[in-house]
């Protein structure tokens, strides 16, 4: 038996087990994550009480000015790490210190220009917040490799308790520090300490060490793997964020706190479930990269289940997400549920560009993901360009409309060099994509006629009753989906058995 550190260099190799396991680990991490997300919306309600939508503002422009820095200092590495074949360690020695130095002068860079970035937005208190903020890069690259690691072999329970423990220390953090009365700081100091708790967890949970590095063809291959990654990473994480760049350019503080809540909300009930999923996915495929018919089943199959629960969440999230935001965060935060019922049609897109990577990673080819990752930045600037004049709204719904226009393409064109087109695209999420639309719409008309007169607790549980049994009428009964519950209930199976 090697010993707990050479797990980690053992060659890729298809398995039997490998959809059992991809499967347990995706349901792992999805269920952590949402175990995160409910201490996020624990802290959201104490912290949207304790603080100012102001604050929240303020702490956004920092944080949407730098959200190009975890992508670029992870430079594709970690992804590199966990899809290669075959890895030798002085191999990861030479992506950690990569890492590491990246993160460092990341840190220096933002450091450095915190004068400039409170100068551009005209608010000197974002001076003190960059320096602050640019600690967590460092902690971000001593952490990367041991991460990548850890889903390098498919540990994704280990990854989900590092999150979930880190999450915990920041909120309980942020609300310290917001009893104390120092108001923004509060949001300011969150991150940093998660960061301290992801590095301190990533070391302990992966046996491995760096130690001196080595710079070979293979190291060199992976790099030309990961400035790919990076390509696209940074160009994504643009494009997520350029919405709150621009309304920080042309509106208030407390305008950009709402839009930031909303998203937040979004984030954490959405987005972080198909970020998991992400990981799973591609490290799980990665598996079958010699295997393309296998690839495209497992990936058909994958898909059409994680369509059948988030498009339906994302829809039922939207027809009540005003009476979720002001039964949570209080009646303040009106406006930001508003926005949320927006944004939360992303979602049920959205299911189908975050599989792209999936594919794009496990053939090996990053290098068609960096320029996918141009073309939806170009696209979302265009959108968020025209509905800025027409304010916060007019932002999220050009967002929305971007997200639903590069969809299909985008997994047209990942799948292309494995012949995973329109016509598979359609049968593993169409009955999915139809159900969640109708729901929306349905659920809409029922808020605003029959439900109106309700109060917010009662609205948002029949709405989600009524909207669940509508869908499953729509895709069970109608267009006979059947297959992701069968999967859902042979995972929860195995997960009790193996327990």
């Amino acid at each position: 038996m090697p010993d707990r550190a050479e797990v980690y260099f053992e060659d890729h190799t298809a398995s039997p087990d490998i959809g059992r396991l991809a499967l347990r680990g995706g349901i792992i991490s999805v269920a952590m994550q949402y175990g995160n997300g409910a201490l996020q919306m624990v802290a959201a309600i104490i912290l949207a009480r304790l603080l100012a939508p102001e604050d929240f503002g303020i702490v956004a422009i920092i944080t949407v000015v730098t959200s190009f820095a975890p992508a670029l200092i992870d430079f594709g590495l970690g992804d590199a790490t966990a899809q290669r074949r075959k890895i030798a360690p002085s191999q990861v020695s030479s992506l950690f210190w990569l890492s590491t130095a990246i993160g460092l002068i990341v840190a220096i860079v933002v450091a450095g220009c915190n004068s400039l970035i409170a100068a551009v937005y005209r608010e000197p208190r974002l001076g003190p917040i960059a320096l602050w903020t640019s600690i967590t890069f460092v902690l971000w690259g001593v952490s990367n490799q041991h991460l990548a690691l850890l889903r390098r072999t498919m540990r994704f329970g280990a990854i989900a308790r590092i999150q979930l423990a880190s999450a915990l220390v920041g909120i309980v953090t942020a609300i310290s520090v917001a009893l104390c009365d120092y108001g923004y700081w509060a949001l300011v100091l969150r991150p940093i300490a998660n960061a301290v708790c992801v590095a301190c967890g990533a070391w302990f949970m992966c046996a491995w060490r760096p130690g001196f590095p080595v710079l070979d063809d293979e190291v060199r291959s992976m790099l030309r793997f990961g400035l790919h990654v990076v390509g696209f990473s940074v160009t994504y994480a643009l494009a997520r964020t350029v919405d709150r760049i621009g309304l920080g350019l042309f509106y208030r503080p407390d305008t950009i706190g709402y839009y930031q809540n909303a998203t937040t909300l979004y984030e954490n009930s959405i987005f972080e479930a198909l970020r998991q999923l992400h990981t799973v996915g591609s490290a799980s495929l990665s598996k079958l990269q010699s295997d393309p018919v296998a690839l495209r089943d497992k990936y058909k199959a994958a898909l059409s289940a994680v369509a059948f629960f988030v498009m339906p969440t994302a829809a039922i999230l939207s027809v009540s997400a005003e009476d979720i935001t002001v039964l949570l965060l209080g009646e303040k935060w009106r406006a930001a549920g508003s926005l949320l019922s927006i944004i939360a049609l992303r979602g049920i897109f959205q299911v189908i560009t975050a599989s792209q990577g999936w594919l794009h990673l496990s053939i090996g080819r990053a290098d068609r993901w960096q320029s996918w990752g141009i073309v939806s930045l170009c696209v979302q600037v265009a959108a968020v360009i025209g509905g800025l004049p027409f304010g916060p709204a007019g932002v999220a719904a050009a967002s929305v409309t971007a997200s639903l226009l590069i969809a299909v393409p985008s997994i047209i064109y990942a799948g292309r060099p494995i012949d995973v087109g329109f016509t598979l695209l359609i049968r593993a999420v169409g009955p999915q994509l139809i159900g969640a639309i109708s729901i929306a719409a349905a659920g809409w008309y029922l808020r605003m006629t029959i439900l109106s007169g309700y109060s917010s607790f009662a609205r948002i549980l029949l709405l989600s009753v009524l909207c669940s049994c509508f869908y499953l009428a729509v895709v069970v009964g109608i267009f006979r989906v059947t297959e992701p519950l069968k999967v859902a209930r042979a995972a929860g199976t195995d997960l009790l058995r193996t327990r």
